[in-house]
């Protein structure tokens, strides 16, 4: 019974219970189908998992982050150095504007974007403002104004903000943009410049920055994110830039755009707001890039999590955000366009079709490591996707096989039942050895009626009543049950099936449930042993002064209907045929031969060469036959009445 490997194969009390199993499986995969198809596609049931899908799909944005240099874009870091050579911040606003001069003049910019909100003006006595204002008036600067999400009695509003608006550039948006609650913007004296973008985001729960809004409302008006913005102003400045791509893309959505985060930060060049100003930086290397400037200096604060790191200066985000754009331009970021969801509902249905399919057929051991491996392709399979923007959930798929692999050990348990139920219905039936060798070989469900090439023992006591009626009731007792142990034994011992108890005998057959070829042999040899232990038996009783008991036993082969051929009132496992009728007949004939075992013709024919002492006996008519028949017995086996003779000695 230590085999329960095979979910399918488990024997119960009935083919009912083995229907229940099949329905029982069925339903469960079904449901766990149904709510991971409702992962991917209920917000409500998403948010659940919402914690686990960020672990996976954040574990997968750093995977697949290249650590190819981004050649194209600047970044200048107003770091711990800067301050520490050039003062404090705020720096004096004709600072900023000397560092933009010099990326725009010496280093030959396309664009430069400040990740910097100057709200209020400065008292500045080289004219600082009036610079950066004749810069965001004729050059391909971008100012950043932070637009605010969060609901508040008192709406923040500072600042003039600037709504830029250019020709369309790839990508396409789609989509209602976020709407804001409020902004931090420039004073008024920079209010007319050309380029302004927003830098305000919205942090996931968890305050790591995975969507960007490309579009926010303000009033009625629109103001792009800083990186789009940035490509925008640059052609409207006859900027050269790359022209945009051909290829056919999926519109972005405007209010959250998942971010890919394609390159490592590493992968990024960051130069010391101090090195520019010094003009120590190499032009020849750094010239003609994208450049953001903002800062990773703990003093400003100005710090953000997102999938690839977990603290990061503020304008790495956008410096991702600009890497797709500028990808998508030139047509090297895949993006597929289809819902992924769809697909991975698909999947969904499919695999967890094939695993129903497999749990009701394949063992254990095979259902494990296949679910396994489902995982494993799954995860190649979300990378791939992911690589290609789409969304799906990929916990979903996770969770539907964490819910089967759970169901493993449940219908073990519950097959262990069912097996208890087996071992219950059967142990009156077939030896242990057989109810074995059952669960080894995963017989499937035994007690539904079927037909079977069987070889029936059918064995009495002759003239039971006449025995019993001189004996006390106990001295019957004993008789019987001595009696039909010496029956019983020979049947187990061979591994035979036990029908039914007869009052003074017993009905048993061979090669069912468990299908075997020597049926017949077994069949012959505990017959030939039933004869044996009742002729010990005997003489044992005769040395005791008590009664003897003659056994009768007839044999024979043939095709039966076996199975549960009970009422709903009483199961009962049995067989019908005439194999069964004729054994009884067989049996009857022994009372006037002197012989204890007749052997049908169909047995003996069975046996033939195998077995030598089975020998011809007497032609004969069985009753309800108009055909004599040749019948057979055991060569040098003596009879149960003490002092007979037997046939060939």
């Amino acid at each position: 019974m230590g085999e329960i490997g095979r979910l399918r194969y488990c024997p119960v009390a009935s083919a009912g219970a083995f229907s229940r199993g099949w329905a029982r499986r069925s339903l469960a995969i079904g449901a766990i189908a149904s709510l991971a198809v409702l992962l991917q596609w209920s917000d409500h049931f998403r948010a659940v998992v919402e914690p686990a899908e960020r672990i996976a799909t954040d574990a997968a944005r750093m995977w697949l982050a290249s650590d190819v240099p981004e050649h194209r874009i600047l970044i200048v870091d107003i770091d711990e150095a800067s301050l520490s050579s050039r003062g404090p911040w705020p720096w004096p606003r004709y600072r900023v504007a000397e560092l933009v001069e010099m990326l725009l003049g010496l280093y030959g910019a396309k664009a430069v974007g400040l990740d910097i909100v100057f709200p209020a003006p400065a008292a500045d006595a080289k004219a600082g403002d009036l610079r950066l204002a004749a810069l965001g008036q004729n050059a391909p600067v971008v100012f950043s104004q932070a637009f605010d999400f969060v609901p508040r009695e008192a709406p923040l509003q500072t600042g003039v903000p600037v709504f830029s608006r250019f020709p369309a550039v790839t990508p396409a948006l789609a989509g209602q943009p976020a709407v804001a609650t409020g902004y931090l913007a420039n004073h008024e004296g920079l209010s007319q410049s050309r380029c302004a973008g927003n830098i305000g985001l919205r942090p996931d729960r968890d305050g790591r920055i995975r969507r960007v809004p490309l579009e926010v409302a303000w009033e009625g008006r629109i103001s792009p994110l800083l990186p789009l913005v940035m490509l925008g102003c640059a052609r409207t400045a006859n900027v050269p830039t790359p022209a945009p791509s051909s290829g056919i893309y999926p519109p972005l959505q405007t209010a959250s755009w998942e971010v890919p985060y394609a390159r490592q930060w590493t992968s990024y060049t960051v130069v010391s707001a101090h090195d520019i100003l010094s003009g120590v930086a190499p032009a020849d290397m750094l010239g003609g890039r994208w450049v953001l400037v903002g800062s990773s200096a703990l003093g400003l604060n100005d710090r953000a999590a997102t999938p690839v790191s977990s603290s990061i200066a503020g304008v790495m985000v956008h410096a991702a955000v600009l890497t797709s754009l500028l990808d998508l331009e030139e047509g090297s970021l895949p993006i597929w366009q289809v819902d992924g969801r769809w697909l991975s509902t698909l999947w969904i249905l499919l695999t967890l079709s094939m695993l129903g399919w497999a749990i009701h057929r394949l063992r254990a051991w095979i259902i494990l490591p296949a679910i396994f491996s489902l995982v494993a392709a799954w995860l190649l399979l979300a990378l791939w996707w992911l690589q290609h923007q789409l969304e799906f959930s990929v916990m979903s798929p996770l969770m539907a096989y964490g819910a089967v692999m759970l169901m493993v050990p449940l219908e073990w348990w519950l097959l262990q039942r069912e097996q208890g139920q087996i071992l219950r219905s059967f142990a009156t039936y077939v030896a242990p050895a057989v109810l074995q060798q059952m669960l080894r070989q995963g017989i499937e469900h035994p007690l539904t009626p079927r037909y079977a090439d069987i070889t029936v023992v059918s064995a009495d006591m002759q003239n039971y009543t006449g025995l019993t009626s001189r004996s006390s009731l106990q001295e019957a007792a004993s008789l019987t049950r001595d009696f039909l142990r010496c029956l019983t034994e020979p049947v187990l011992e061979q591994e035979g099936t036990l029908d039914k108890y007869t009052g003074d005998g017993l009905v048993a057959f061979w090669g069912a449930p468990l299908p075997r070829a020597d049926h017949t042999d077994r069949a012959i040899e505990a017959a030939k042993q039933m004869v044996l232990r009742i002729v010990r038996w005997n003489e044992t009783r005769a040395m005791q002064g008590l009664p003897t008991a003659r056994v009768r036993v007839g044999i024979e082969t043939g095709p039966a209907l076996v199975g549960d051929l009970g009422t709903a009132f009483r199961s009962t496992y049995t067989a019908v045929g005439d194999c069964i009728n004729l054994a009884s007949k067989l049996q009857a004939v022994a009372r006037n031969l002197e012989v204890d075992l007749v052997i049908g013709p169909v047995a003996a024919a069975r046996v033939g060469a195998n077995r030598s002492d089975v020998v011809p006996l007497i032609m004969e008519t069985l009753p309800g036959r108009i055909t004599p028949v040749m019948l057979w017995t055991i060569k040098g086996l003596p009879t149960s009445s003490l002092g007979a003779t037997s046939v060939g000695r």
